[in-house]
C-alpha cells in the first residue's frame, strides 16, 4: 500500500548535493599544489632581495664594469683588478717627462772632480835668478850677490843650488820645495853645504812683473836671534 505523498512546501530551501569523496581529493591536491607554488615563489622573491641588499652594501664587483656603466649620461666606469697597475713614480723636482710622460732620470749636477796633477815647481821659476841681497841686524848691515839656480821637481824634492857671494865667505847649498802658493809663489828650504854661513833657513820666492821675484829669507842664528835677508832678483838665464 502507498504512503500518500506530502504536497512540495514552495518555501522550502533546495539541497545541495553532497560531493562523493573522489571530487574531495582533487580538491585537497589542488589547494596543496597552489600553497606549495606560492610558499616557492615567496621564498625565491627573499633570496633575490637578500643578494640585492648584499651586493648593495658591499658595493661594485671587482670583476668587471659597474651596473649602471652603460646607462646613457652616466660615464662607464671599470674597477681594475687587484695589483694590475704599476706602482706611480714621482719624477723628482726639476726632472723633465719623456714622450710617454714617464719621467727621465736628472742629470747630475755635481762637477766630477778633476784630475789630480802632481804639484811641482812652476814653469814661471825655472832658470837662474841673481841679485844683491841686503842684510841688517843690530850691528851693521851687509850687501851682498844672491844667486839661485832652479830646475823641475815636486814637493820634498830638491830643485835646484843657491849661493851667497859675501866678502868674508862665500857660501854654497841646495835647495828643496816644499810648498807651492799658486802660480806665483813657492817656499824652498835651504841647507847650506859649505861656507860661514847658517846651515838651514827658509826662502820664499815671489814673482813679480819683468822677469823678476822677491827673495826673502829667513832663520834662527846660532845666538838665537833672527836673520832676515830681502832681494830683488832677475832672470839671468
Amino acid at each position: 500500500m502507498t504512503r500518500p505523498q506530502s504536497p512540495l512546501d514552495p518555501y522550502a530551501r533546495p539541497q545541495r548535493p553532497v560531493p562523493s569523496d573522489s571530487h574531495r581529493s582533487a580538491l585537497v591536491v589542488a589547494l596543496i599544489g597552489a600553497a606549495a607554488t606560492i610558499v616557492a615563489a615567496l621564498i625565491g622573491l627573499f633570496v633575490q632581495l637578500s643578494g640585492d641588499a648584499e651586493q648593495h652594501a658591499s658595493g661594485p664587483s671587482l670583476s668587471g664594469a659597474s651596473p649602471s656603466s652603460n646607462a646613457p649620461g652616466v660615464p662607464a666606469t671599470s674597477v681594475a683588478p687587484l695589483n694590475s697597475a704599476p706602482p706611480t713614480t714621482l719624477a723628482a723636482p726639476g726632472a723633465s717627462s719623456g714622450p710617454d710622460g714617464t719621467p727621465t732620470a736628472l742629470a747630475s749636477t755635481v762637477p766630477a772632480p778633476a784630475a789630480a796633477t802632481p804639484v811641482g815647481l812652476p814653469q814661471e821659476f825655472l832658470g837662474r835668478w841673481q841679485g844683491y841681497a841686503e842684510e841688517v841686524d843690530a850691528t851693521r848691515t851687509d850687501h851682498y850677490r844672491v844667486t839661485v839656480e832652479l830646475d823641475q821637481g815636486s814637493l820634498r824634492e830638491q830643485v835646484g843650488s843657491v849661493h851667497y857671494a859675501m866678502e868674508s865667505s862665500d857660501c854654497y847649498g841646495t835647495v828643496t820645495l816644499t810648498a807651492v802658493g799658486g802660480a806665483d809663489q813657492v817656499t824652498l828650504g835651504e841647507d847650506i853645504q859649505s861656507g860661514n854661513c847658517v846651515t838651514n833657513g827658509r826662502i820664499t820666492l815671489t814673482l813679480r812683473p819683468g822677469d823678476t821675484v822677491d827673495f826673502a829669507y829667513e832663520t834662527i842664528k846660532r845666538d838665537g836671534t833672527r836673520q832676515q835677508v830681502k832681494a830683488g832678483l832677475e832672470r839671468v838665464a
